[in-house]
């Protein structure tokens, strides 16, 4: 269009990823990622070298953070409230993947579904951290967000969260 002399009304534009609205990081302290806890606070502590400690907040939860969520100790944990539009969530969990024969309790899985709902109504994109091979992960976990995996075997790269949807 330009080219040819004609006006422009509007300029195409693709989303991009940014980290301007600050970063939440929901950090799952259940049975099966006590084994990973002080991976999860170097990995808190990483994001916060990046984001910034003013733009970056941290939840705890045990199992899905919709009921009961806080930054300290869990009796004072309430009820999850999405952050702010446009912040990225990243979640360190598991998703109860470590439970025998790997089947997630269907309420658990309805949670992190509402969950997803909650964030992507407030334009917020959530993105799970998973301390497993993806032949461990819940089947329904990559139908609701993008998922890395965090294992030392297989490190993830800037590639590979580029080729995230």
């Amino acid at each position: 269009m330009i080219t040819t002399g004609q006006p422009l009304h509007t300029l195409p534009r693709q989303p991009v990823r940014t980290l301007r609205f600050g970063a939440q990081i929901l950090v799952d302290l259940d049975t099966g990622m006590q084994l990973f806890s002080e991976d999860q606070e170097m990995l808190i502590s990483k994001v916060r070298a990046i984001t910034g400690s003013h733009a970056t907040s941290v939840l705890y939860f045990a199992d899905a953070p919709l009921h009961r969520i806080g930054p300290g100790p869990g009796w004072t944990w309430r009820r999850y409230q999405p952050p702010a539009p446009g912040t990225q969530v990243l979640i360190l969990s598991n998703f109860a993947s470590y439970l025998p024969g790997g089947h997630t309790p269907a309420a658990l899985s309805d949670q992190w579904r509402h969950i997803c709902q909650i964030l992507r109504r407030g334009n917020c994109q959530p993105t799970a951290l998973v301390p497993l091979p993806p032949s461990r992960w819940p089947s329904w976990l990559t139908h609701l967000m993008p998922v890395l995996t965090w294992d030392r075997a297989a490190p993830t790269t800037i590639a590979t969260h580029r080729a995230l949807p």
